[in-house]
């Protein structure tokens, strides 16, 4: 999701509040006119939500006063029409925006950026997958991968999300062809049966399940883990886990199970389940969390959330889910 998107969505969030003063509401007046991005962005949030709201509008368009949201009220209202405004959304741009609404809606099934992998999975989805030497990988929700196998190397390269390796040792000894798996920050080589890799931004996460894996860096860093172990390597190093509060592997089992972690990183965990975008405030997403959610009804395990801490929830449709702290516990 781009910036320009980031803070239209942003905007939609304050001016649907029910308490956005009157300064607020001219800085948004400033943001959509500065420039001719800013009002594509708000536009193509018009068409979005005008689509997929349904009766759910009606039931936000009042606040907790009884008021109607103004947020609400000018996403689902016609695109205004004075002159700077044809200006701005004249030339095309409603199929611009029919474009990148289709676009959009596509992504958030199936990342497009990984189309031309050899294997992917959209949200929600996982997948098994045996491999030529008989081993086999599992895929979570939004992943994706690429198979190399030669007769020197057995390489699966992971382009996005994570997977589950049980590595097969092979039955021609003479060959003994490495299990490697490639992420964006380095090697993870088998020196046994069950690990998994998971590909985050800008670092991977390696977590033993049995046996061991090597793992090295470009810099020319390495290190072993062993069963139960877990790491992160980046661009510079590799980083042991000394303390796992939420079990990397869980998602195998179709669950999040987390003891004292925060819910920003428990959100984080369910992104790939949840086919809507997900933004949570800084202060919620510092609250502690305890407990096992499943990932086949994420709706459900936010409403668990929401009954169970100091948060609330509001929901525009199945597209747009806030996560914020509470009046009480605010």
């Amino acid at each position: 999701m781009d910036r320009n998107t980031e803070q239209a969505i942003d905007w939609l969030i304050t001016l649907d509040s029910g308490r956005v003063s009157e300064t607020e509401r001219q800085a948004f007046e400033v943001w959509l006119h500065q420039s001719p991005v800013h009002a594509q962005a708000w536009a193509l949030l018009q068409q979005r939500l005008s689509r997929s709201m349904g009766t759910a509008s009606t039931q936000l368009r009042r606040d907790g006063s009884g008021n109607t949201a103004l947020g609400i009220q000018a996403l689902l209202a016609p695109i205004p029409t004075t002159a700077r405004r044809r200006k701005v959304l004249g030339g095309g741009l409603a199929a611009l925006v029919a474009s990148a609404t289709a676009g959009w809606m596509v992504h958030r099934q199936t990342p497009l950026t990984t189309l031309a992998a050899d294997l992917r999975t959209g949200t929600a989805q996982r997948m098994n997958h045996r491999l030529p030497d008989g081993s086999e990988i599992l895929l979570d929700a939004r992943s994706a991968v690429d198979i190399a196998f030669n007769d020197a190397l057995r390489l699966v390269h992971l382009r996005e999300g994570a997977l589950m390796a049980h590595v097969l040792a092979e039955a021609d000894s003479v060959r003994l062809r490495p299990f490697v798996v490639q992420s964006a920050q380095g090697q993870v080589q088998a020196l046994g049966t069950r690990f998994m890799v998971r590909q985050a931004q800008g670092r991977t996460l390696v977590h033993v399940t049995e046996h061991s894996v090597r793992l090295s860096i470009p810099k020319g860093q390495q290190h072993t883990l062993h069963e139960g172990q877990s790491a992160w390597m980046d661009a510079d190093q590799i980083t042991p886990i000394e303390t796992e509060r939420m079990d990397p592997a869980a998602w195998v089992d179709g669950i999040i199970s987390v003891h004292d972690q925060s819910l920003g990183e428990v959100i984080e965990a369910l992104r790939p389940y949840q086919a809507g975008i997900i933004r949570i405030s800084p202060q919620a997403a510092q609250v502690r969390i305890f407990g096992v959610f499943s990932l086949a009804q994420p709706q459900q395990m936010l409403q668990d959330l929401v009954n169970t801490h100091p948060v609330q929830i509001r929901q525009w449709g199945s597209w747009l889910t806030v996560i914020e702290m509470s009046k009480s516990g605010s």
